[in-house]
């Protein structure tokens, strides 16, 4: 009777490769339900330190991104309020054409003094009101940005300075213009008002071809590299970390199929046993 109970070395045998069956059963079925390859960090030690430095590099690069983003939202609201300026400038410019003319009343000159005042406070109004995120951006200040995993990696730009009082040159300021300074429209020098017009104009215009070149060749440059980085570390790391659905589809089907024959061969080497306990007993 006990030859009837005991293992034989081909039952544990089969128990051992029914165990293991069991174990990558359940590895393909944990890996198809999840759609991850390492689950566990005894997986794949050396996958999982790859992987959770990839991840951190593809958040650093998704940082960098957004404040590429955001740089571009930040200059093409200081290149829309300085096209702004553009046309407020060329507003006072075709004022001061007119009023130099003798052919105009007094009440038109002053008319047109009145529009010129009105333009000069609405560039004023502009350069103070127009921000990104509460940031004033027409103060003369210089934004520092990161596009860049690395938080060393900066890239710096100067924003312009945009009023009245900071829009001239050697002839004289802007705000000259205005009511009783010394180029207003009434009495003031034209010759000298057209002057300040020209330096201002070219101001305006080389602060607005300056952010955009910043836009073009920084911004713009940096987000095409971070997107390639990105796209080149997601590969890796989907190649770590995915599953490989077809191959662990594969390997589930062969587990599943290991799994019934190690039932079945140790139900056949039962049966075996019972009936060897038998014929041992009966003699």
């Amino acid at each position: 009777m006990r030859i009837g109970n005991q293992l034989t070395g081909i039952d544990l045998m089969a128990q051992h490769n029914l165990l293991q069956s069991y174990n990558q059963l359940n590895l393909s079925a944990v890996r198809l339900s999840t759609m991850q390859r390492i689950n566990t960090a005894s997986d794949d030690p050396a996958g999982l330190i790859a992987v959770e430095n990839m991840r951190a590099e593809l958040t650093a690069i998704n940082a960098a991104t957004d404040n590429a983003a955001r740089a571009g939202g930040i200059i093409s609201t200081a290149d829309s309020a300085m096209a702004e300026i553009s046309s407020l400038l060329n507003t006072v410019r075709g004022n001061t054409v007119a009023a130099a003319s003798d052919g105009r009343s007094d009440a038109e000159v002053a008319a047109l003094q009145m529009e010129t005042d009105a333009a000069l406070a609405a560039i004023n109004r502009i350069g103070n009101s127009t921000s990104f995120g509460g940031k004033p951006l027409l103060d003369g200040s210089t934004m520092t940005f990161v596009f860049s995993p690395d938080v060393s990696d900066t890239s710096t730009v100067t924003m312009p300075h945009v009023s009245t009082s900071a829009l001239g040159g050697a002839s004289g300021m802007l705000s000259d213009l205005g009511s009783g300074g010394s180029s207003n429209l009434a009495d003031g020098d034209l010759y000298t008002a057209m002057s300040i017009l020209d330096e201002a104009g070219s101001q305006v215009v080389n602060a607005r071809a300056s952010l955009g070149a910043f836009q073009k060749y920084t911004v713009e440059s940096s987000v095409r590299v971070l997107d390639s980085m990105e796209e080149n570390i997601s590969s890796a790391f989907s190649q770590i970390f995915d599953t490989d659905v077809a191959q662990e589809s594969s390997q589930l089907i062969r587990a599943q199929i290991l799994v019934d024959a190690g039932i079945s061969t140790l139900m056949t080497a039962g049966q075996s046993r019972s009936q060897i306990g038998r014929l041992v007993g009966g003699w």
